[in-house]
């Protein structure tokens, strides 16, 4: 059976349990002492206490230099349940599997430990709400930023939840000063394929990596620079021992050069970020070139205008999810088109062209829903599969409530076609875009992000977002993520949008017999009338 992690602390308190016990002397002059009374006299304690937090003294202290009540025991309960205090609140993202370790890991056992005790009776409330949290998250609900989303909150906020994941683990290597692992992490965030540019989450990443880059920088010149006195010092130490030790040192070297290559070579598969290693210096100064790239590029964003838009874009997902149904929030769907592509003229111009794509592909969108929602009760015309049906008001007929150049404007923009002059837009609508075949809902991908940005062009290769163009046969492969030397930067996460052709709707079905079925009658009728006529004349003959 696999252990979980909590699984070796358990086992550790729990063959200590017994002398499982903290005390706390408080001395006149103030200084606290932590550890374990071991004896006591009248005139005197003696002592096991923490002169630092790993190196234990032993000692006695005469009652004297003890303050008037400074004495304070503490049971074993007491001083396990500061740590299992942390385990709630609990974090965000936690599965039901996770939930049901924290509970049968280490709640359970201290309240097994320790029944009757008002500490275990603490811990029964933390079960109970631990196991109420699990149970949301069984339905389909998601904690995030100690919030609680449910199933259909959740969908909508599918692209956050994923890049709040991904920069939660970036900010885990960060913490571990794991640099290499933490841009790794990045670069996932950072994938157009993900969406995750996107995100609300996307500009505070880069903001946190930039800082990350800017120590790592410092790091690898530092190695570079200490690198050739490194290697001469470990040369001339070689030099100097004699067998045995020549033979045991030489071998070591040789299978730490041996490891490292063994895991640079496998890193290097997946990523430009690998592990540095003091004693090569071509390896370090190729990744100090790798960050200075890095850097670069990413510090030429504005993070200010991509939070606006990406604020904007989260809005309209949100809008999304029930604006086919809810004039509210097509309402709100719509404003938040407008402000987000506002916003997205601030940005460079491949930005442009990524947010573009995005608002291009949800007006759309917004234009099919306000169809459904202004549709007059009952009439609706075909929708495409997984559509919930069209609307009148694109024939230009006006829904109830609904003035006939309102209804003219969602014609027009369903159509194609400018609206009639003068015609007002509906509140909250914006521009009209190219749309697609009539009736048919335009299509985004499972996730709520649209497919058009970050795209591969028919027959040809994945672009990175932003950073170059493809690169030519026989030319030095380029990172994902990072512009080339002499190349125009381009910005992170924004793939040019590629055309996406509408997908072809099949004929409509006549009512009635079809044109095939009439011809195939009228030969049958022929063929029958011939057949009578011949039979006829040889009754005559006889």
């Amino acid at each position: 059976m696999k252990l979980s992690r909590y699984q070796p602390v358990i086992l550790a308190l729990a063959c200590s349990a017994g002398f499982l016990h903290a005390d706390i002397v408080t001395l006149k002059d103030g200084k606290k002492l932590e550890g374990n009374i071991l004896s006591e006299t009248p005139t005197s304690i003696r002592m096991k206490y923490h002169l630092t937090p790993k190196i234990m003294d032993e000692k006695d202290i005469p009652r004297s230099e003890i303050a008037e009540g400074g004495i304070l025991k503490q049971k074993p309960e007491e001083v396990e349940i500061i740590e299992i205090r942390k385990a709630v609140p609990t974090p965000d993202l936690l599965s039901a599997e996770k939930y049901e370790q924290l509970i049968q890991d280490r709640l359970r056992p201290f309240v097994n430990r320790y029944p009757g005790t008002k500490e275990a009776a603490e811990v029964e409330t933390m079960i109970k709400e631990v196991q109420e949290e699990k149970e949301k998250v069984v339905a389909g609900g998601v904690k995030l930023e100690g919030k609680w989303l449910t199933r259909e909150q959740a969908k909508a906020e599918s692209l956050n939840i994923k890049a709040y994941s991904i920069r939660a683990a970036m900010l885990e290597k960060i913490e571990a000063k794991d640099y290499s692992g933490a841009l790794k992490e990045f670069d996932k965030l950072n994938d157009p394929k993900s969406g995750s540019t996107a995100s609300i989450y996307y500009p505070k990443a880069v903001a946190e990596i930039l800082a990350v880059l800017t120590s790592y920088e410092k790091q690898v010149a530092q190695m570079v620079q200490d690198q050739p006195a490194l290697q001469r010092m470990r040369d001339e130490t070689v030099k100097k021992l004699i067998e045995p030790d020549l033979t045991r040192m030489t071998d070591a070297v040789k299978r730490e050069k041996e490891t490292w290559l063994a895991n640079f070579e496998q890193e290097r598969k997946s990523s430009k970020w690998y592990t540095p290693y003091k004693y090569d210096l071509e390896s370090l100064k190729s990744l100090g070139k790798n960050i200075a790239e890095a850097k670069d590029s990413l510090s030429g964003l504005d993070l200010g205008v991509i939070t606006k838009v990406n604020e904007a874009i989260q809005r309209m997902l949100r809008a999304d999810a029930k604006a086919g149904k809810d004039k509210a929030e097509l309402t709100k769907m719509g404003e938040a088109i407008i402000e987000g592509e506002t916003a997205a003229g601030g940005a460079d111009a491949v930005s442009k062209e990524f947010y573009r794509g995005v608002f291009t592909t949800y007006r759309a969108r917004h234009e099919y829903f306000a169809q459904q929602v202004n549709a007059p009760q009952g009439q609706t015309q075909p929708a495409a599969a997984g559509a919930a049906g069209g609307s009148s008001a694109i024939a230009g007929s006006a829904a109830p409530g609904m003035d006939d150049k309102v209804a003219a404007a969602l014609a027009a923009a369903a159509a194609g076609t400018p609206a009639p002059a003068g015609t007002p837009a509906p509140a909250g609508t914006p521009a009209p875009a190219p749309a697609a075949a009539p009736g048919a809902m335009p299509v985004t991908q499972p996730n709520g992000y649209p497919a058009q940005p970050g795209g591969v062009p028919p027959g040809g290769q994945p672009q990175q977002p932003g950073y170059g163009q493809p690169q030519q046969p026989g030319a030095q492969p380029q990172q994902p993520g990072y512009a080339q030397p002499g190349a125009q930067p381009q910005q992170p996460g924004y793939a040019q949008p590629q055309a996406a052709a509408p997908t072809p709707m099949p004929p409509a079905e006549e009512e009635g017999m079809s044109m095939t079925t009439l011809i195939l009658i009228g030969i049958g009728v022929v063929v029958l009338v011939l057949l009578l006529t011949l039979l006829g004349g040889k009754k005559k003959k006889k």
